[in-house]
């Protein structure tokens, strides 16, 4: 029998291929904490003190001199339970209406970034899922804003065309990110 005769050798070679798993190095990495609320929190914490001011006048008013009887107790327990209900209903009636922009500044400080050569992640310290993954393929580089001198600005991440996960002009921007010339040049690297 020659080669040529043996039916095995026409068809493929099967052959293992070994995959060794390279690990991803990380470019950079941001916990950036309180900073990361939106820049206008401190005006909107300002506008909201004289509401707490107030409350905390109410509350003081109700509760001073010490309430020494079952009747002033029960004024003061149930005034104390009509400010507080109004107060959670607020906070409810804002839950219920926005609840993405609730929830997006009650997480903001808890977000991690990182770049690395594979791929953008959002995770939060408690989900083992990423809040969200973007691929390496489909970025395009950063752009970076203004920078204060400790090193926190603004940047943009440019996606390719027509992601979904960008604005309207490709872009997923980012305030007050600390590091912000490193998180540019962490883009701007390719393999």
């Amino acid at each position: 029998m020659t080669a040529t005769d043996d039916p095995f050798g026409q068809l493929p070679v099967s052959r293992a291929l070994r995959l060794e798993h390279m690990a991803e190095e990380v470019r950079y990495v941001a916990r950036p904490g309180l900073a990361a609320l939106p820049t206008g929190t401190g005006t909107v914490l300002l506008f909201l003190s004289p509401q707490v001011f107030s409350v905390s006048v109410l509350l003081w008013a109700i509760w001073w001199p010490t309430p020494q009887s079952w009747r002033t107790i029960a004024f003061a327990m149930f005034w104390t339970s009509i400010i507080a209900a109004l107060a959670i209903g607020v906070a409810w009636m804002l839950l219920r209406r926005h609840p993405g922009f609730m929830l997006g500044l009650l997480r903001a400080p808890f977000i991690r970034l990182t770049v690395t050569d594979r791929r953008v992640v959002w995770t939060l310290p408690w989900e083992r899922a990423p809040l969200l993954e973007i691929d390496r393929r489909r970025v395009t580089g950063g752009i970076l804003g203004t920078v204060d001198r400790r090193g926190r600005g603004n940047a943009a991440m440019m996606l390719v065309p027509g992601d979904p996960s960008a604005d309207i002009d490709g872009n997923i921007h980012f305030d007050r990110l600390p590091h912000v010339a490193r998180f540019v040049a962490a883009l701007g690297q390719t393999e």
